[in-house]
């Protein structure tokens, strides 16, 4: 026999018996930390904000109609199926090795006589892939008219929340349209990874980023005041960032008022959109422009003083500066 062959064999045995080993030792996690509350509270499934990310493999959430799925692997509820990855039970976490188990579907309709007889009843949901068991009681199921809301265990450590905070753009932007943002933020969790931020103009999602640089652009934006947050997600915690307001703005055209020469002073106005920026430029031969004053109109029509130098010809122009 071949020495190579049998030192092989014995390496490969060894290996599956040392995986073997860590299964056998691995144990159920049940979660016995503080009870938090989950509440959707809108219809649009694939919002972080209506979805309990459990976990990164669990995120329960609901449509309008119909029951319960696991937006991290599915985009709608199926029928003894759904949530993916989960099975149900009544009792209790502490005693999930006692406790028979089936999908959320055979639970409600089964062994209660739909969601609305859950509500209050003490249960649990058994993470299958992650084998975690998690104490959970429904407080509320809207049927038809949407939404649900429970109380739940939480892993034995403190829970964490993640911290957000929009970078992009600043609050208070005016912007002229069409504006395109580019919106971006800073998120950590500690001892953890976050896993996803999503950015939302007006409760509209303008997309998500799952690994830094976390950033998103909201193109061809039409006048109006905005409102810009971001939720970030980290092991089934999330945090929503303090809302970061924008306006965008139907820009003026520039006009120059005639100007005036007074006390050796040289002024005029122009107009401006209070909020944006403005360059005033300056040319002895209308060839070669210089800036000579930039600021952001505070109101309209804004005005403008240079020193008036007798015997000088000396032209002055304005334009408004891109957005930022």
């Amino acid at each position: 026999m071949n020495p190579k062959s049998h030192l092989k064999d014995a390496l490969i045995a060894g290996l599956i018996l040392f995986v073997s080993s860590l299964c056998a030792n691995a144990a159920p996690v049940v979660w016995t930390g503080p009870t938090i509350t989950f509440t959707q509270v809108a219809f649009d499934p694939t919002r972080a904000t209506n979805q309990d990310r459990l976990t990164d493999h669990v995120w329960l959430t609901r449509a309008q109609t119909s029951g319960l799925f696991n937006a991290a692997t599915e985009t709608f509820f199926t029928h003894d199926l759904s949530p993916a990855d989960t099975e149900w039970a009544d009792g209790s976490a502490s005693d999930y090795a006692s406790l028979s188990f089936t999908n959320w579907d055979v639970w409600v309709k089964g062994v209660h006589f739909g969601p609305g007889s859950t509500i209050g009843v003490p249960a649990v949901v058994h993470l299958i892939s992650e084998d975690i068991y998690v104490d959970i009681m429904f407080t509320s199921f809207g049927g038809s008219a949407g939404g649900f809301s429970y109380d739940r265990s939480t892993p034995a450590s403190t829970v964490i929340a993640p911290s957000v905070t929009i970078t992009n753009p600043a609050d208070g932007t005016v912007l002229a349209a069409p504006a395109n943002v580019s919106a971006a933020a800073d998120a950590s969790v500690a001892g953890g990874t976050v896993t996803n931020v999503e950015f939302f103009l007006n409760d509209n999602s303008i997309g998500s980023a799952q690994a830094v640089p976390f950033a998103v652009l909201a193109n061809n934006l039409a006048p109006a005041a905005y409102r810009l947050t971001a939720v970030a997600t980290a092991g089934g915690s999330s945090a929503t960032s303090s809302v970061v307001n924008i306006t965008v703005v139907a820009p003026v055209t520039v006009s120059n008022s005639t100007p005036v020469v007074a006390n050796g002073q040289f002024s005029f106005d122009y107009s401006a959109n209070p909020g944006l920026s403005y360059v005033v430029q300056k040319s002895a031969n209308l060839l070669d422009w210089i800036p000579i004053a930039t600021n952001t109109a505070a109101t309209n029509p804004q005005h403008f003083t240079d020193t008036f130098v007798p015997g000088s010809t000396l032209f002055y122009r304005v334009g408004r500066q891109p957005n930022p």
